[in-house]
């Protein structure tokens, strides 16, 4: 589990990715250079012992001399001497004839002899089972018999150029191998210190309280500043979301004391055995305020967090005004209520989060009920080049110009009123949500409220 806990690790570790690429490719670029100085080396030893070996066949071909009409050599012990240090060698003359005349009779080259005759030749070549290289050349004699051309073979087993190449080649790999060590170890240290930023950055995080929730304060580097950039932008989003759940708390718990008070009064009432008849009608009254409190409450927590995170749809208006007027008129009221419902004339959609509309419609609606209508209320649809509005109009005493503004405020009531002052917050707040806006018109005997929203864009 810990070896498989610190391999997720290391592929986790952005450093740990790089080190792996730079090191993968500097053991791919060592590996290329080895072979290649390895190449290097075996050419470097070849040739240098080329030139002792043609050499040493020239010094013998030079040796060569005519005794007695007898082709004669006399070996140069320096060239022997130099060539036989690590390898074998083995060397053959013969005359214009084609005798040998020294050295060993089975070794031989395969070279044209022309070619032998205008230089030394160098080939390849395998003598008792060894490998060998073979350097050859011909010498013309006067006075020798024949076409008086005298052939000089000289060969020589590769140890010593083995060895040589191995020399060259383990030097240049050991300098690769000891360079890209050093490459890498320098890659470990630049990460090192390029990274130290976003590890000042995260010791900056991670030592803040939990309320801090203030930008981060250490410029960052320009490769890094969009990351920052994004990660500020989460905390102040973050900010403001902590800060509209700690003042929906706040007002949630005040406006919860009111009513939970009166009710405490009223069951006292009731304990002392009250002969008041309106007393369990009072309390009913209260248990339904704080209902309907309690659930405006959730309702506009919900509203808040759909606004942040809209979820939009193309909803029909018209369908979902008829839908939301059916379920928010009880079956029975106090008085009597005209209800009527007037569509637009051609389709309305918009784009939408129907949850929160329907909610936002069903609150005017209620205050229509509750604080308005007194004998007729109307909900109408109405749709322009550009906007589609749904109305609620009655024929109540309406909301005076001077407090409508102060009347969208959360738990802002208006006068002589029950309720708990969230209904129409949570309308402007849908519609400003959708781009649209809550307006009012008219006065007492002709009042209406309207959500206009933006036509849905084809």
């Amino acid at each position: 589990m810990a070896i498989s806990s610190r391999l997720r690790e290391l592929r986790a570790s952005l450093r740990a990715r790089l080190l792996i690429a730079i090191g993968a490719i500097l053991a791919v670029g060592a590996v290329v250079l080895s072979l290649a100085a390895w190449q290097y080396a075996a050419t470097a030893a070849r040739d240098a012992y080329d030139k002792l070996l043609a050499g040493g066949a020239v010094q013998i071909a030079e040796n060569i001399y005519m005794q007695g009409g007898v082709v004669t050599l006399d070996p140069p012990a320096a060239a022997f001497a130099t060539l036989s240090a690590y390898d074998l060698v083995f060397y053959r003359v013969t005359d214009p004839r084609g005798v040998v005349v020294a050295g060993y009779d089975d070794l031989a080259v395969t070279a044209p002899a022309k070619a032998l005759r205008e230089g030394v030749v160098l080939r390849d070549g395998l003598y008792r089972d060894q490998a060998v290289r073979i350097a050859a050349v011909a010498r013309k004699l006067d006075g020798a018999l024949g076409d008086g051309w005298s052939e000089i073979v000289l060969a020589q087993t590769l140890r010593a150029r083995d060895a040589l190449t191995w020399d060259l080649a383990s030097k240049a790999i050991g300098l690769i191998a000891a360079m890209s060590v050093l490459a890498l170890a320098a890659t470990a240290l630049c990460l090192r210190l390029v990274f130290a930023p976003l590890t000042r950055i995260e010791s900056e995080i991670t030592q803040r309280r939990p309320d801090d929730l203030s930008p981060i304060a250490m410029t960052p580097p320009r490769e890094v500043r969009a990351l920052v950039g994004a990660i500020d932008g989460f905390i102040q989003r973050l900010s403001e979301r902590i800060t509209l759940m700690q003042r929906f708390i706040a007002d949630a718990t005040h406006q919860l004391r009111t009513p939970l008070a009166a009710i405490d009064a009223e069951v006292e009432l009731l304990t002392d055995q009250t002969r008041d008849p309106n007393a369990l009608d009072r309390l009913r009254g209260r248990i339904s305020d704080l209902a309907r409190l309690t659930s405006q409450l959730l309702d506009h927590a919900m509203i808040q967090h759909r606004a942040q995170a809209p979820r939009f749809a193309a909803t029909d208006i018209n369908a979902l005004a008829k839908s939301v007027l059916s379920q928010s008129v009880p079956l029975s009221l106090d008085r009597e209520v005209s209800i009527s419902f007037v569509p637009s004339e051609s389709e309305a959609i918009v784009a939408a989060d129907v949850i929160s509309l329907r909610e936002a419609l069903a609150n005017l609606i209620h205050n229509a009920l509750a604080h308005g209508a007194q004998r007729r209320l109307m909900v109408k649809v109405e749709r322009s080049a550009t906007h589609v509005a749904v109305i609620v109009w009655d024929d109540g005493p309406g909301i005076a110009a001077g407090a409508q503004e102060r009347l969208i405020t959360p738990f802002q009531k208006g006068d002589g009123s029950h309720g708990s002052g969230l209904g129409l917050a949570i309308a402007a707040e849908v519609a400003q949500a959708h781009g649209g806006s809550l307006r009012f018109a008219g006065g007492a005997g002709d009042f209406s409220a309207a959500i206009e929203l933006p036509l849905e864009r084809k």
